[in-house]
């Protein structure tokens, strides 16, 4: 928040800052996988100028893969991006001069970072898990001497630790969208569902077609549905055969690893209510690449048919890279994609139905609504959506039934809102006044309810109490032209005595 604080305060509103910032965090990133790769390839025993190489390589494929698009291109995305920096930031340190024991001042230098990582997103905490894992595989898999080497590290850690597990279960108690109050799914159907998309998220790194969004990935909420058993089955003998070919193929071995680690806070027993989302893929893609450098290494290639790999490569996914950002620079296309490819997820068709009507094309969301309806049945974001549609298409009466209807399944300050205007179309205005006034009540810091009751007020010539909502709407947002204008126009009225 701070960021994007601070890019509105150098460029104001407009996008473009926001794009840049993001551009430059994304390419720094870039950077940073290159010293991690080239560390880690110097303790497996790489020759330098082969972990350069393999290093370079890496980081451009980091830098310009299609998956990374939502982690650089949605301006929300920042806080994967960002929360990387910092891990990639801990980890560089942590693996500089790795024949050593860690220093006070480097275990310190980590610490910091990663403090600030979890600040910027909590999925950071995987960082923890990081260097551990490393420090088990070198100098040599599955011993303790790098722990042991490390231990200043680890006891600034635990203490921190404690506290950062105090909060995060804090945060999985009462948060609504994440954690374990999720009402989509319990924690093992959770975890069968990730059973499923783990491998679908190898899939995409290694062949980025179908990329969404908004992925419709439905829950499996039996260990069958879905089969998820057979998933879970491949996994685990994955985990396995990755244990048993640690000497032979270390590099390899580790990335999986290290791609698994950093998958686990999003994928594994703690629910999300999406199961399934591609920016959760930017900083594991790491360990795929890792694991990718050692299997290519054992082709033997020349060094020219590795570079025209590599070459290939990177403009085979630079062109991939490129058509996806076009695609997120229209981003009604972008959704109306995701809607059409969705069969069980109805929140796609929801946001469709949103744009279509802000463009006044309310027609076109009716069979998008339909397919919503389908899914969730009696739903309130469904009764809203119809409401909406049903006002902008003049059929007011049904319009108002599922005003109703939704006002009844969740009773908000927003569905008020628009019984409200609905109301003062059909010309009722004492029960337009009522709904407003309700909504009003429900959230006293939604600007548009404030700015709605003013209009009701002004249109009932109570001029003082639309001149005190209009103030109450700007307190709340000083941004708000349609308040300034209203209130001008309120206080022109006042003035020639109307």
């Amino acid at each position: 928040m701070f960021s994007y604080w601070l890019n509105h305060e150098l460029w104001g509103d407009g996008p473009f800052g926001y794009h840049f910032v993001n551009l430059i965090i994304h390419v720094a990133n870039s950077g940073l996988v290159f010293l991690v790769i080239s560390h880690l390839l110097d303790a497996a025993g790489w020759m330098k100028p082969r972990s350069i190489v393999y290093a370079a390589a890496g980081a451009v494929i980091f830098l310009f893969h299609p998956l990374q698009t939502e982690s650089v291109s949605y301006v929300a995305g920042r806080s994967e991006s960002l929360a990387s920096l910092f891990m990639l930031l801990a980890y560089v340190c942590f693996l500089h001069k790795r024949w050593q024991p860690i220093s006070w001042w480097a275990a310190g230098a980590v610490l910091a970072f990663f403090a600030l990582a979890v600040g910027t997103k909590e999925n950071a905490v995987s960082l923890a898990g990081i260097l551990i894992l490393t420090d088990l595989f070198w100098p040599e898999p599955f011993s303790t001497r790098g722990v042991r080497n490390n231990w200043r590290l680890y006891a600034l850690m635990a203490p921190a630790a404690v506290v950062g597990a105090v909060a995060v279960f804090h945060l999985l108690a009462t948060t609504p969208t994440a954690g374990f109050s999720v009402t989509t799914s319990r924690w093992y159907q959770y975890a069968f569902t990730e059973f499923r998309a783990i491998p679908a998220y190898i899939r995409l790194a290694v062949l980025p077609f179908g990329l969404s969004l908004d992925h419709d990935f439905p829950v499996s909420h039996t260990l069958t549905e879905h089969g998820a058993i057979f998933y879970a089955l491949f996994l685990f003998a994955g985990v396995a055969a990755l244990i048993h070919w640690r000497c032979r193929f270390p590099v390899s071995c580790f990335g999986i690893l290290l791609f698994l680690v950093c998958l686990a806070p999003t994928s594994s027993i703690v629910p999300i209510d999406d199961a399934l989302v591609e920016r959760r893929m930017y900083l594991p893609l790491v360990g795929l690449i890792l694991a990718a450098s050692e299997l290519v290494s054992r082709l033997k290639l020349t060094r020219s048919a590795a570079c025209c790999i590599l070459g290939g490569l990177a403009l085979f996914f630079g062109c991939l890279c490129y058509a996806r950002n076009q695609l997120w620079g229209q981003p009604d296309k972008l959704l109306a994609l995701a809607a059409m490819e969705s069969s069980t997820n109805p929140r796609p068709m929801l946001n469709v139905t949103e744009i279509l009507i802000r463009h006044n094309r309310c027609d076109l969301a009716v069979p998008y609504l339909r397919k919503a309806e389908r899914i969730l049945g009696i739903n309130y974001f469904v009764e809203v959506g119809w409401g909406r549609i049903l006002s902008c298409l003049n059929q007011d009466e049904e319009a108002l039934r599922r005003f109703t209807l939704a006002a009844t399944l969740e009773p908000t300050s927003s569905v008020f809102e628009w019984m409200g205007l609905l109301y003062g179309k059909m010309g009722r205005s004492d029960e337009a006044g009522k709904a407003l006034k309700k909504a009003v009540a429900l959230d006293p810091d939604s600007v548009s309810a404030h700015g709605s009751l003013a209009l009701w007020y002004a249109s009932t010539r109570d001029l003082p109490d639309a001149e005190s909502e209009y103030l109450a709407a700007i307190s709340l947002d000083r941004s708000d032209v349609s308040a300034r204008n209203g209130l001008m126009a309120v206080k022109q009225l006042e003035a020639s005595g109307r």
